[in-house]
């Protein structure tokens, strides 16, 4: 759900000082942007309704960055939104930065229930990150060059999307993976993966097991996978979109993802949703913290 988030303040968002927690506040005029400001009697410092969240910088406004979420929701790539909006191609990565921070734990409270499809994707490393064996060739098949991502959804419209690991999931990955999102006693409908069976023995589900290689050439309807497999493909051609993108990263964008795909379905309810998570997120993050973080000791940024 997008409106689960960790709440910081009162329902109000000004209720008590960001930095003291002190309830004793007085009103302190506007700032330059017209945005209201208090004045903590307790600390001296004064604040507001943006202080200690990710908007606390002014270069970031809320317009702005509402226009940048539908963009991403879009699958808009951090370069053609640099250009579009004649930014600098540094301000999209650190303003996606943000986003990935806002969005961290937004899939934690997702279980699937009724019926419940689940499958893998594998996505490859980058080129520089993958192995090759002795005469530099690169393993074939699902080797540990393949990141495989945990993709399962409901009946009800819900999906959820995880990192699983590097090539063929073991037991306890896969329980790792889908166990806290299953809720026990459902009804699972997957292919004939044998990791899966941990999951049906400790969560008491009934099971629905389909050969792959036999339902591939069904057509859509009749392909009892066609709900997973819909989202696998779909969730391609998302990172594809971001093509280059830092795999190190790869949670934020199956985070982004998962918004894409869950409820509610207008983007500017989804991006509503995300700007009113970003408002109660404890979280900042400077321009130039960001790229000290991001630049190596080589000189090359990472984005």
């Amino acid at each position: 759900d997008l409106h689960s988030f960790p709440t910081r303040r009162s329902s109000d968002l000004v209720g008590a000082c960001p930095r003291c927690g002190s309830r004793e506040i007085e009103g302190n005029g506007r700032d330059r942007n017209d945005i209201r400001r208090w004045r903590c009697r307790s600390c001296k410092r004064s604040f507001s309704v943006t202080t200690g969240t990710i908007f606390e910088s002014h270069r970031m406004p809320a317009a702005d960055w509402t226009e940048f979420l539908l963009e991403m929701l879009s699958c808009e790539s951090l370069k053609g939104i640099a250009r579009s909006n004649r930014r600098s191609e540094t301000t999209p990565p650190y303003w996606l930065a943000k986003l990935f921070a806002v969005l961290a734990g937004i899939q934690d409270c997702v279980v699937l229930s009724g019926n419940v499809w689940i499958d893998e994707k594998y996505y490859p490393l980058s080129g520089k990150d993958q192995r090759r064996k002795a005469d530099g060739t690169k393993p074939r098949g699902l080797s540990r060059n393949q990141i495989c991502i945990a993709i399962g959804c409901d009946g009800r419209g819900r999906s959820f999307f995880s990192r699983l690991g590097l090539g063929k999931p073991s037991e306890s990955r896969t329980r790792a993976a889908y166990a806290g999102h299953i809720q026990r006693g459902s009804h699972l409908i997957h292919d004939m993966e044998r990791s899966h069976k941990v999951l049906v023995r400790e969560l008491e589900l009934t099971e629905e097991a389909h050969d792959s290689k036999r339902i591939k050439t069904l057509p859509d309807k009749e392909n009892p996978l066609h709900e997973v497999n819909e989202l696998c493909y779909l969730l391609e051609l998302f990172l594809n979109s971001h093509s280059g993108f830092d795999r190190a990263r790869l949670e934020g964008y199956l985070d982004l993802f998962h918004v894409m795909m869950n409820p509610p379905d207008e983007k500017m309810e989804k991006a509503a949703c995300v700007l009113d998570r970003a408002m109660r997120f404890p979280y900042t993050l400077r321009y130039r913290e960001y790229y000290r973080k991001k630049t190596s000791s080589k000189g090359t940024r990472s984005f």
